[in-house]
């Protein structure tokens, strides 16, 4: 009878927490002039952004700074693709028809990657910049991106304070192994570094396959797939392994791909203004080819999805490096700049 009374007390609880949070939420979405704004805010958090970004920084400002951002930003990204599953939380929307649906998710919602990958990005790039107007411009995008997904109905407010405490986590732990495992990569040959790349690539895999094994028996409420399908008219997939593949690949790709070119004799990402533009629109095209072309093969979409990522990574910190060298738009070797970096 206590028991039965403890898990009462619990779910009203629960449902008060829940009620609250849909009421913020419901309060926030009321300023309908903020729509584009947040939208806005919301994009800087994409996947699409940081294909347009990561790409700029790395061939025409730092191809040191460059890797260290996309490191990063794919080991946060897979990160909280297993969190995600670990923690196998609702999004406003699929617990609520009162919740404008002004975006759409098919994965659970806690932790918020938007705002994880916020800190943990834009909290690196402050570090490396050295400068406290960066400090400030990395703390208010962090709190506007946060603010905004909790805004487009896609997060409860518990999700976003979760990704913020994460990506600080995460931020803490990369800028303190991070020297460490430089000067350990360093001694180790070319071969060992790409299986060492290889290796975390696949233990990403390999820890997301595991969180999907400890919800093996787990179903997801009919209410979250009904209301997610009647608001946002489009079904979830939350165990879909598509993110953790992109991430793994990314990652594989990037690091083996920073090593290759390394033992090429680097890069310098120096020039004037014409020719970085230059290598940042022909580079960007080929990594169009890539990133769209295959994602339209739906065949064996799990190997797709690894293969395109893999093959991103490489062509971003390798392959266009190499080809704008070749074609004069750049010169190989390692110069200081701004960020410090070499």
């Amino acid at each position: 009878m206590q028991d039965w009374g403890i898990k009462t007390k619990y779910l009203r609880e629960r449902r008060f927490r829940v009620e609250t949070d849909i009421g913020l939420i419901l309060y926030l979405q009321s300023f309908l002039w903020a729509f584009p704004v947040m939208k806005l805010a919301s994009l800087l958090g994409t996947k699409e952004f940081f294909l347009l970004l990561l790409p700029a920084v790395y061939w025409c400002y730092s191809a040191a700074l460059g890797f260290r951002l996309g490191l990063i930003l794919t080991i946060s990204y897979g990160f909280n693709v297993i969190l995600k599953v670990l923690w196998h939380s609702p999004r406003p929307y699929w617990v609520s028809r009162e919740v404008e649906v002004w975006a759409r998710e098919p994965s659970f919602g806690l932790p918020s990657g938007h705002a994880q990958i916020a800190v943990s990005f834009w909290g690196l790039l402050a570090c490396r910049l050295h400068s406290s107007r960066a400090w400030v411009a990395a703390i208010l995008l962090s709190l506007f991106i946060g603010l905004s997904r909790i805004y487009l109905g896609v997060h409860f407010p518990q999700d976003v304070i979760a990704g913020w405490i994460a990506g600080g986590l995460l931020l803490c732990a990369f800028l303190y192994g991070e020297s460490h495992l430089r000067e350990s990569l360093s001694r180790q040959s070319l071969m060992m570094q790409i299986l060492i790349s290889l290796a975390a690539s696949l233990a990403m895999l390999g820890f997301f396959a595991l969180s999907r094994s400890i919800l093996a028996d787990w179903q997801m409420p009919e209410l979250w797939a009904a209301y997610s399908l009647a608001e946002a008219a489009a079904s979830v997939d939350p165990l879909s392994a598509k993110d953790a593949l992109q991430a793994a690949g990314l990652l594989f790709g990037v690091a083996s791909g920073y090593a290759l070119l390394q033992q090429q004799g680097g890069y310098c990402a120096e020039g004037p203004a014409r020719q970085k533009l230059l290598r940042y629109l022909l580079g960007m095209a080929g990594l169009v080819i890539i990133w769209y072309g295959l994602g339209a093969i739906s065949s064996f979409a799990w190997a797709v999805s690894y293969l395109r990522a893999v093959l991103a990574g490489l062509w971003v910190a390798f392959v266009a490096p190499l080809c704008f060298q070749k074609a004069g738009l750049a010169e190989k070797g390692h110069k200081h700049n701004g960020a410090g970096q070499k």
